[in-house]
């Protein structure tokens, strides 16, 4: 069978050569015999010699230097041309033509270049591993000290000591939650965040760090960076700031903001360790002389365009590695760290245009763009995103041992085909919550800046400090948490017990729980209270995916007592288990809220590391995060409307 279709391959190809062969010189016989031809209209030749030109290539915007041989003028064909007579003359058609291939010679030191980029990747992948684990660590210690066994601290009555000799030594335990009531304690995350708000402002989120490091980049080349980049960002040269400092203070107000329960979860900063790590890097005066020990490329070598490019270029790319670096240690999922990086950090690469330098002064009537390639372009590229995203995996790994951040029960799909309408309507109704989220955070994040809600209430948010905001979104959860209790974050416990099926919630308390975590996340996410989004939209994914099975498995329930005659359909029998459809829905939401398909279902495949569920995982993100995007425009479309 293999040998047929390579010879029905070859038959096709010469059959299709021949055809278009035969076509060529019937065209060109019609055109010099026939007197009407549009032919005689043109000039005294017919044919027009091309100049046929290879274009500039990423290489050479890189630096790569490629070797263009010279174009050769031949005497390729003899055509024929009609004189004033109409008869036919033959005359030489002369055509400009590049060789059939253009020979590539790499810069000597373009090894050097690459492995530069690699050993940065390996090193970013062991500090993100390690510094995540730290992380982790500090807010289980945070956490157990306020909601567990307390603070075990070593105690000594002076005046035993001679009798102990130091052979018995009391232990004095300071429990938190036997002194403040629990609705209280996220409250003191709250007043930390906001007296590390009072020494300085945090990093920005993932799109202003990529600004910040565009604009590091050109500065580092003595680029002038546009009026566009200078306006979105206020950030004083690496110089002259403390960025050591800036990312502890951040980590800082992670621990406690996650430690007290607050409404957020650990991925965001998480991702931020990673870029955090691959920036200190980057502008490390130190790490940056490991350069000359590989023999990278020189920038002197290069023109303004090129070395401007190429830093920025690879900066990008080191951002992008500790991205993915944080996603591969904080789910101990490698796999979607990689997708996070080529798929949403890529959502937030920008081109650059720049005003060009002509004798050192700028050139107002000359400006170039930068930073338009993608991530998945070059090879090297991807090389470095895995090896960063793995190492860090095998770091944590090492560290805190291999446990999965979320564990899945065993169940079986009944029906995956006759149940995909329901996983798409699943997905359906997750971008739907995605986009009322989005909604509602921007809305909450307009009234602590004081420009939405009542008067009086405008008022009060625009006199407030900003280390105050934190304090009122903190005692927000902790008094929703009087009557929903599983909004605090406490890791993953409520989801996988949605998961492993263990915990059994009533249809009407999960709608509630949706609710409440919904608006507890926002009013946290936009007040200054310092966690990330992925694990709170897990949950509300989860949440709903356990709701649509409740009213699902309710509803065919119904039907089959009003209409016995149904009952042996497939899909009137029986679906899957909850555990599919609470997974498949925590994909969703992730997948719509992030426009991230891929990197959601992968995601939910790794940590659970079922193949079965990964098609359902798909189709229903798929519609997720379509559904999400077309509502969210919709919401946009009223706004603008009605100012």
């Amino acid at each position: 069978m293999r040998r047929l279709l390579i010879l029905l391959a070859l038959l096709g190809g010469r059959c299709c050569h021949a055809f278009s062969s035969s076509l060529h010189r019937g065209l060109r016989h019609r055109a010099l015999t026939n007197i009407d031809s549009p032919l005689q209209h043109y000039s005294k030749h017919a044919i027009v010699p091309l100049a046929m030109t290879p274009p500039v290539t990423q290489a050479e915007l890189n630096g790569d230097s490629i070797s263009k041989a010279t174009l050769v003028e031949e005497e390729v064909a003899r055509d024929f041309d009609v004189d004033d007579d109409g008869d036919l003359t033959p005359v030489a058609t002369s055509v400009v033509i590049a060789p059939s291939s253009t020979k590539r010679q790499l810069p000597s030191n373009w090894l050097g270049e690459k492995l530069y980029i690699l050993s940065t990747a390996a090193l970013i992948g062991i500090f993100t591993g390690t510094n995540i684990a730290v992380f982790k660590t500090a807010v289980e210690l945070v956490r157990e000290a306020l909601y567990g066994d307390g603070i075990i601290l070593p105690f000594i009555n002076p005046s035993l000591w001679d009798e102990l000799k130091g052979e018995e030594i009391l232990i004095f335990s300071l429990r938190i939650s036997e002194i403040l009531p629990i609705w209280l304690i996220p409250a003191i995350g709250g007043i930390l965040v906001g007296l590390l708000l009072k020494f300085g402002e945090m990093p920005p989120g993932l799109r202003d760090t990529v600004k910040e490091v565009d604009l590091d980049s050109m500065r580092a080349t003595n680029a002038t960076p546009p009026d566009e980049l200078l306006a979105c960002i206020n950030l004083p040269p690496a110089s002259q700031r403390n960025d050591l400092g800036r990312f502890s203070r951040k980590a800082l107000a992670a621990t406690v903001t996650l430690g007290t329960g607050n409404s957020l979860g650990p991925e965001g900063p998480s991702v931020e360790a990673g870029m955090s790590v691959s920036r200190l890097l980057m502008n490390n005066e130190l790490f940056g002389k490991l350069a000359w020990v590989f023999g990278t490329l020189e920038d002197n070598e290069l023109s303004e365009v090129q070395r401007v490019n190429r830093k920025v270029a690879r900066d990008r790319l080191l951002l992008a590695c500790g991205a993915a670096a944080g996603v591969s240690a904080g789910f101990n999922a490698p796999l979607s760290g990689v997708f996070f990086a080529l798929e949403i950090v890529q959502n937030s690469l920008v081109t650059i245009d720049f005003p060009l330098k002509q004798n050192g002064k700028e050139s107002e009537m000359q400006v170039a763009t930068v930073g338009g390639e993608a991530l998945a372009l070059q090879q090297i590229n991807i090389s470095a995103i895995l090896l960063a995203s793995v190492v860090s995996a095998l770091t944590i790994q090492l560290l805190l041992g291999n446990e999965l951040a979320l564990r899945l029960g065993s169940f079986d799909f009944k029906n995956p085909l006759i149940e995909l309408p329901l996983y798409l309507l699943l997905g359906a109704f997750a971008g739907v919550i995605a986009a009322i989220f989005s909604g509602v955070a921007q809305l909450s994040k307009s009234t602590f800046d004081g420009e939405e809600g009542p008067e009086i209430l405008r008022d009060f948010f625009k006199a407030m400090p900003k280390y105050g905001k934190p304090v009122i979104a903190s005692l927000f959860c902790g008094t929703v948490s009087l009557f929903v209790p599983q909004v605090l974050f406490f890791g993953y416990e409520t989801l996988n017990g949605l998961f492993l099926n263990s915990n059994v919630f009533s249809t009407e308390y999960l709608l509630i729980l949706l609710g409440a975590k919904l608006m507890t996340t926002a009013v946290s996410a936009s007040s200054g209270l310092v966690g990330g989004t992925f694990a709170p939209s897990l949950f509300l994914g989860g949440v709903l995916g356990a709701g649509f099975h409740n009213v699902v498995t309710d509803s065919l329930q119904v039907l089959v007592q009003q209409h016995p005659e149904l009952s042996s359909y497939p899909i009137v029998q029986g679906i899957s288990g909850l555990p599919a459809f609470a997974m498949v829905g925590a994909a969703s939401v992730l997948a719509a809220l992030f426009r991230a398909p891929l990197t959601a279902s992968l995601l939910l495949f790794e940590c659970t590391r079922n193949y079965d569920v990964i098609l359902p995982l798909m189709a229903s993100a798929g519609v997720a995060s379509l559904t999400g995007d077309i509502v969210e425009k919709w919401f946009d479309e009223e706004q603008r409307d009605k100012e």
